[in-house]
């Protein structure tokens, strides 16, 4: 299951929880891997220094998926794509980023936090946690920031200053030396990830198997006004790698369920049409069985996740909505 450490922080594996000693920290330090930004950065952060090993190992961990996430941002929305899908995959990280933002306001809201404790020189339990929560929401901050500032132009979304990220996102003034300010440091050389010609995912829109008189069609399954959200979302499955290329499931762990929760989410967010309907016989109702053929035809041997939808569809509905709660992906679905 793909892991958030954005939300994993404030829910999953909280800084509270976390009882190593700073002798555990010290070692766990020397496991870090320097990470590089792809390119010169709009926004830093000026922050207290940390003195801990505690404080030093969760700096390290939120810096490393900070550069992890800017990077991505740049590699899929600085790449050749139509206009329509990057404007999808914009809006996929402003909601994502927007919830980080939220999320973080409510964790200190409901935990009391007292950010002004991050800045004092006292060490313990409460002291840790705010300074570690406060670096965390920085980061956040500096994220939404730096997706705005580069890759506005590809959504109406409304745009925010950094003081105004404090008082709509954290109903609070800014402080008086803003944490997240401009770059103020060298440029730093544009490296971008290769992209093979011959791994280009192009959606199809409609059939493209051999038709098959148990499989409903593309036109006939898949509600008319969803069809370019739904070829929008079959990118996706093919950057997470549940399909390849040419449209044919991926056999890796994990995968089967994903692709069952992606069609439960389908379902419940009604990509598909309802009843079909006959000239000389009553309509009849789609029911899953009709679903699960259509995507086992159409993404090829492996992929039947019959099993898994029926079970997420029912006795397991929980484990289905905690899998969609760990996958920004699966729960942006509208």
């Amino acid at each position: 299951m793909a892991k958030d450490l954005f939300i994993d922080l404030l829910y999953v594996e909280k800084v509270t929880d976390d009882k190593r000693t700073e002798n555990q920290f010290k070692e766990l330090l020397k496991g870090f891997k320097k990470q590089y930004l792809n390119t010169t950065p709009k926004y830093e952060i000026d922050f207290k220094k940390a003195y801990s090993n505690k404080r030093k190992y969760y700096l390290k961990l939120i810096e490393t998926e900070y550069i992890k996430n800017f990077n991505q941002i740049n590699d899929i929305l600085d790449a050749n794509s139509t206009a329509d899908h990057l404007s999808f995959l914009y809006d996929n990280a402003h909601r994502k980023f927007l919830n980080y933002l939220t999320q973080i306001k409510k964790y200190i809201s409901d935990n009391v936090i007292d950010e002004s404790l991050s800045l004092k020189p006292i060490q313990n339990d409460k002291s840790d946690e705010a300074y570690i929560i406060s670096f965390l929401k920085a980061n956040a901050m500096m994220l939404f920031m730096e997706l705005q500032e580069r890759f506005s132009e590809l959504s109406d979304a409304e745009i925010y200053t950094i003081e105004e990220l404090h008082e709509v996102f954290f109903n609070e003034e800014p402080p008086q030396e803003l944490i997240v300010k401009s770059y103020s440091g060298a440029e730093i050389k544009t490296v971008r990830k290769p992209i093979k010609q011959s791994s280009i995912f192009n959606a199809i829109q409609g059939d493209f198997r051999e038709e098959n008189s148990e499989v409903l069609s593309y036109n006939v399954l898949i509600e008319k006004t969803k069809q370019r959200q739904f070829s929008q979302l079959e990118e996706t499955l093919n950057e997470k790698g549940i399909i390849d290329d040419k449209y044919n499931y991926i056999k890796k762990r994990g995968n089967k369920k994903l692709l069952a929760a992606f069609m439960v989410k389908l379902t419940e967010t009604k990509y598909f049409t309802e009843r079909l309907f006959f000239d000389n016989k009553p309509p009849k109702k789609i029911v899953p069985k009709h679903i699960h053929k259509f995507f086992a035809h159409r993404y090829g041997p492996g992929s039947d996740a019959n099993k898994e939808y029926r079970n997420f569809l029912g006795a397991e509905k929980r484990a289905y909505q905690k899998l969609v709660e760990a996958n920004f992906w699966l729960d942006q679905i509208k």
